[in-house]
């Protein structure tokens, strides 16, 4: 691992924690400490605790801005020092335009700060970042062109790029209409009957759905709640279902069980938004990807590093269609160890693919 990818690893740790972590948290828990941490080796448990204290104190230099707190940990009988890193005060701040004589505007609900450029200043802020891009090559350059950019994402109705602008998968026309069906029916509790695109079997069928609730993850709306059809819980993609209509009469009423909680269901991936059994599927991802994969929190490190580079993970597969297809954009970076099965529908899916574009 170079230093580089153990700083990302160090950083990316300490931003997923809202509160101030110990060093031997740190050494335990963040990949390229913890094999020398865990070693019944003195020397190599000293050379790594220098090694986070020589981390650290380049990062500072960089610019990162790392607090240190006293703090008492459970185990412990007396204070220790710990470290925080808040997304304020390492990620840019949001930048918008001033609107006539009124205040700068209040800071975005990101615990970010923002910047207000006034409006005769923003063609003159561009037009010399554009000029000094042309240096291309140069670091200065370099620094010129992410300025750019990010002066695009923040403020897009200045005249930017098409190849800059942020895509997004459109949903059907109907989706508002369904969707506000679907939130009437959550809140009178009322049955729901549509037509529902199973995408594993490739095909359209009618339900009738109790829906629980709705809820928002990975870019797309689902519906939490009990199929009769089926007689069990599903969860339901909303801009899958057509021709969603209330159900009306005694028949459509229903009860929302006492200990149904939709953020149970929040912080899953879409290859666990089912009630199925869970298989362990064992997967080999090559770097980088695996940095983003273990960075996101998905799956299970069963080896940190590989002799790619790259780690070994297991994952807690309920849907396979939709692991399945997220594995397919990671292409030859993605290796399922087992089981068979599951490797076998990511040969079909692969071998589908290639069909298509062929």
């Amino acid at each position: 691992m170079t230093k580089t990818e153990r700083w990302l690893n160090l950083i990316a740790f300490l931003l997923d924690h809202r509160y101030a972590v110990t060093r031997e948290e740190i050494l335990s828990q963040v990949a390229d400490y913890t094999d020398d941490w865990s070693s019944d080796d003195a020397t190599r448990r000293e050379s790594t605790r220098r090694k986070v204290e020589r981390d650290k104190r380049e990062l500072r230099e960089l610019g990162v801005v790392l607090e240190t707190q006293k703090v008492m940990p459970d185990h412990e009988d007396q204070e220790v020092e710990a470290y925080l890193l808040k997304p304020k005060d390492f990620y840019l701040p949001y930048l918008s335009i001033r609107a006539g004589r009124a205040p700068a505007p209040a800071e975005r609900p990101y615990f970010l700060p923002a910047i207000a450029i006034e409006p005769a200043e923003l063609p003159i802020l561009r037009g010399a970042a554009e000029r000094v891009a042309q240096l291309v090559g140069t670091p200065l350059g370099t620094a010129a062109q992410s300025a750019l950019r990010k002066l695009s994402f923040d403020i897009p109705e200045t005249g930017v790029a098409e190849e800059e602008r942020a895509l997004y998968a459109p949903t059907p026309p109907a989706f508002e209409a369904h969707f506000a069906v679907l939130r009437d029916a959550v809140e009178r509790r009322r049955a729901v009957r549509g037509r529902y695109y199973t995408i594993g079997r490739d095909a359209e069928e009618t339900r009738v759905i109790e829906p629980y609730g709705l809820m928002l993850s990975w870019g797309y709306w689902y519906c939490v709640g009990r199929s009769r059809e089926r007689a069990a819980m599903r969860v339901f993609r909303v801009d899958r279902l057509k021709s969603v209509a209330l159900v009306d009469g005694p028949s459509g009423d229903f009860a929302v069980p006492k200990n149904f909680t939709i953020a149970s269901y929040l912080n899953r991936a879409p290859w666990e938004l089912s009630e199925q059994k869970p298989v362990t599927v064992r997967v080999r991802i090559a770097f980088p990807q695996s940095r983003w994969v273990i960075g996101e929190g998905l799956g299970r490190v069963t080896t940190a590093v590989t002799e790619d580079g790259g780690s070994e993970l297991e994952f807690d597969v309920r849907n396979p269609d939709s692991f399945v297809r997220w594995l397919l954009p990671l292409g030859r970076q993605v290796e399922v160890l087992s089981p068979a099965s599951i490797k076998q529908l990511l040969d079909d899916a692969r071998a589908k693919l290639r069909a298509l574009y062929r």
